[in-house]
Order: structure tokens, then sequence, then C-alpha cells
């Protein structure tokens, strides 16, 4: 009998006995994207859901409860955006920036959906998903597979907050204290920062309303039209029905602004425990009596793309140091490698940088990176590149736990300097164990608090209550206009209807008064 109970209350526990059905799509081919992604994949599969699984790269470890549609070939970002433009470029133009993200988004969408495996899906007329999660990320014509599929639409941010979410939330952004994703400014803007975040994110909302989202709304009707009764919703109007948005994001780095229930922040979610080194990489962290410097350039941009002078000027650098050096270097041949540097084509970055002898993580500043150094207390000295490098770098130096170099004026003198005043001067530590500290202040892990959320949309039919009506809302109603035209236009005829009746009045006494005194003029005559 006993065991009887245990088994019930086993199976109506959250996750585990629900068995979900689960549509997972990660359709964006760049491999940062999809490890952050595919730890949310991991713990619904540990949950016990069953999971189909869209993406561009085939797991390692399989699972029973995951079927994956591996799209395949994957889009060749590097082929239309070649790699040695990037390493040559500083800062491209917020505007131009809008624009390369916006075609990104509409070329990887169209290669994804023109997948011939993917098209049997959309085909389908016997499958069933009780949710879709989708990567929020310039694919919004794939919300049409929860109009497909009649189920709600959960959202993973990549990139951390954006104007849209916002607005699909039912939130309207105040540009006043909340700067452009593209924009590194603070809360404290000058006039000239506010007006320029004003015209930007203006444009952002026209552009993408009125020019970026009619394309893609052209994708999901060339793909979707035959396969969905009725006439396809806009893509405009699916962005308003996604029930829930996880958001890379964290309270102890970024900065606050208004949000609604279904807004859920999990910066960090992909950062668990340590686990042991590889016994080469164990013993070389563990031997450093000086301490060791650790160098990445994440998943896309490889150190072996850059060009050759850059590769030597940086191991001149390093063999100059009294350091250890970690370097990942995609590639078993560098050349004449300095008696402390070593090098390996791949590396467990987390378990790297939580190693104590860690002095400092020299890194691109990309988003996943910049966390994983800021969780475990390093100090960071960044060469951004491309995309949200750039804003990155400049809230991690502006934090105090950091400094940043242009990698197109970088020198040996330069590089030496600056990794030499990062290990020696105390402050850095300091901050970047401050903020470390605010950045593990959790109640729960992200990850946890992520699927708690993700099983909460669907035992509750996509929780409408966790988001405002305001996002259904016509901007002059959602403005108060119409109320505001209604009060002036009261206040108007309030004055200026006894003005006229005023006015009418004083005519007829001074016609009235006028009539006597002709009256009386005649009667003296």
């Amino acid at each position: 009998m006993q065991l009887h109970w245990i088994c019930i209350f086993v199976l109506f526990l959250p996750g585990l006995g629900a068995g979900y059905r689960i549509l997972f799509m990660g359709p964006f081919p760049a491999p940062s994207h999809w490890m952050w992604l595919e730890h949310f994949q991991r713990d619904l599969l540990k949950r016990g859901h069953q999971v189909t699984s869209v993406n561009n790269h085939p797991t390692k470890k399989p699972h029973e409860n995951l079927t994956e549609i591996i799209l395949s070939p994957s889009f060749d970002i590097p082929k239309h955006f070649p790699k040695k433009n990037i390493f040559s470029m500083r800062f491209a133009s917020d505007f131009q920036n809008l624009q390369m993200w916006w075609q990104i988004g509409l070329m990887t969408t169209e290669h994804a959906l023109q997948d011939p495996k993917l098209k049997q899906l959309i085909a389908s007329k016997d499958e069933h998903f009780d949710l879709v999660i989708l990567e929020q990320f310039f694919h919004e014509a794939f919300l049409m597979f929860g109009k497909k599929f009649n189920c709600p639409v959960v959202t993973i941010g990549t990139m951390g907050y954006a104007d849209n979410m916002d607005h699909a939330m039912g939130i309207l952004t105040p540009w006043s204290v909340i700067p452009h994703l593209l924009l590194s400014h603070t809360d404290q803007m000058t006039f000239s920062q506010r007006a320029y975040n004003t015209y930007l994110s203006m444009y952002d909302a026209v552009m993408r309303r009125w020019y970026y989202l009619p394309k893609m709304q052209e994708l999901a009707e060339k793909h979707f039209n035959n396969y969905i009764e009725g006439p396809l919703p806009h893509v405009h109007q699916l962005e308003r029905n996604i029930s829930l948005m996880l958001i890379n994001s964290h309270r102890s780095v970024d900065l606050p602004r208004p949000s609604m229930p279904g807004l859920i922040n999990v910066g960090g979610a992909h950062i668990q425990p340590a686990k042991k080194l590889p016994e080469e990489l164990q013993s070389f962290l563990d031997k450093a009596t000086h301490g060791v410097v650790y160098f990445s350039l994440g998943s896309y941009m490889k150190s072996t793309d850059m060009p050759p002078e850059k590769t030597a000027l940086i191991l001149k650098a390093f063999g100059q140091l009294k350091q250890q050096v970690l370097w990942k270097y995609e590639n078993e041949s560098i050349g004449q490698l300095p008696s402390n540097v070593m090098i390996k084509q791949w590396m467990p970055q987390n378990d790297i940088l939580a190693h104590p002898n860690i002095k400092l993580f020299i890194t691109h500043g990309g988003i996943f990176g910049t966390q994983e150094g800021i969780y475990w207390g390093v100090p960071m000295l960044c060469i951004p590149l491309y995309g949200d490098q750039h804003r990155n770098s400049i809230k991690s130096v502006r934090e105090g736990y950091a400094r940043s170099l242009i990698f197109s004026k970088l020198t040996t003198d330069d590089l030496v300097r600056n990794i030499e005043a990062m290990i020696y001067e105390p402050q850095y530590k300091r901050s970047a164990l401050e903020v470390s500290q605010r950045f593990r202040d959790n109640p729960i892990h992200p990850m946890d608090e992520a699927s708690y959320w993700i099983e909460y949309i669907i035992r509750h039919g996509g929780a409408k209550h966790l988001k405002s009506h305001g996002a259904f809302l016509p901007l002059y109603q959602y403005l108060l206009l119409d109320v505001l035209f209604c009060v002036l236009l009261a206040a108007w005829l309030t004055i200026w209807l006894p003005w006229r009746m005023l006015r009418r009045v004083y005519r007829w006494w001074a016609a009235g008064n006028e009539a006597a005194k002709v009256d009386k003029e005649k009667k003296l005559l």
C-alpha cells in the first residue's frame, strides 16, 4: 500500500510524471547559441519530457526521449559574412548592425524552412505537441509552429532584452532610462544620449514593424500556407501570443527595467558546478606558481582565423609573461610556441575558469563567456570583435573588473602592459569578486526556475494571465491618447461654451442698449 502511494506521488511531481511533448527549436547555426539552448533541452529531458529538437548540431549524448531533426547542411554564415572582415572592423554603425541582424535572420530562417525534414514536420497531420520552445532571435516565422500545433509558445532569449520583447508582453519601453539593445549607455543618460537612444529605438520599432516583419511574414506564408486551416495570422500578432520569455539577463549586471510575470531572467542558467579537469590540464594549472592566463575567442571566431601577424605578436606577448598561458587554439600547430604556453583545440572553459590559479581571462566579450567569468570572479581583458561584444565589454569595464583593447590596434607592448596591470593591480580582482557574489546570490538556480515556468505554461494552457492586455491594445489606447483627447475636448468645451454664451448675452445686451439709446434720441427730437 505504501509503495502504491509513493508511485502516485512520483507521477504527480511536476516534470517527472508529466512527460509532456515539446518541440524545441534552435534554427540559428552559430554553435554558441546552441550550446546555450542545449542546457535547457538537457534539463527538460532529465525531467522526463519527450523532446523533438530542431537544430544544426547533433547531440553527443543521445537520449531515449530525444528525437532530432538536424538542419543539414547548416547555413554557411562565413560564406555570406566573411570572418576576415570581422577581424578588420571596429565599430559598425548601430543602424548597419540592425540591418545586418535582420538580413541574417531572414536568410537563416528561409534556409531552415527549406530543409526537407522540417518540411515534413510542417506538412504532418498527426503530430501533437504540448509546447513549442523557440530561440528568441530573428526567426519570427517559426512562431507559426505554435499555430500549426495549436499549443503555447515559450521563447528563450540569447542576447538579453530588446524592446520588441517588452512590446510582446504589454510594456512600452521607457527610452528615457532604458538604452537600446545595441547601446552600452547606463540608465543615467545625458540629453544627447537620450535623444540618440530615442531616435535609434524609434527607427528600430518602425522599420521592424513595417520592413522586417512583413518580409518574415512572406516566409511564413510561403512555407505554412497550405498546412494551416484558415487565414494565417501575422507574425506580429503571433509575437503577442508568446506565453513566456526566458531572457539571458541577470539583475546583478543588467539595468533594472519594467517587467511582467511572463518575462523571466535566467542569465547564468548554463553555468554548472565545476567538473574534474583532464589530467594534463589539471597538472598544468596546479603547478602554475605565478598563476595562469586563459585566452579564448569563443566558438565562432577562431584563433586560427586571425591574421598571422596578430598571432605572432600575441605569442610574443605571452612569452614575456611570468604566468602560464592556456590558449584555445583550433590547430595543433602554431609554430614557435613559448615554453609557458599550452594550446588546445577545445577546452572546458567553465571548469578552467573555476580553478583558483586562473588570474586573467582574455576574451572576445561574448555574453556566455562574460557570465562565466563573472560567476567565477575572474578579471577579464576584452578584445571585442562584433555584435554585442562591444557593449558587453564596455559594461564590464564600467563595473571595474575588466579592461578592453581594440583588435585592429593590438600591439605586443599594449597586451603585456594590460595583462600585467590586471594581474598585479588588486582592484580588478576585488571588483570581480564583488560582482561574482551578486551574480551567485539567487533564491533558485536559473535553470530550475526556467524549467518550472516552462512546465507552468503547459499546466495552465498558455497562462495568459502572465502578460498585460496592453500587448493587444492599439498604441493610441495604450498611451491614453483617446482619453487625453476627450479631456482636452471637454476642457475646451468648458471654456468655449460659456464664452460663446456670454458673448451672445453681451451682444444681446449691447444691442438692447443701442436700441434704447436710439429710442431715447428719437424722443428728444
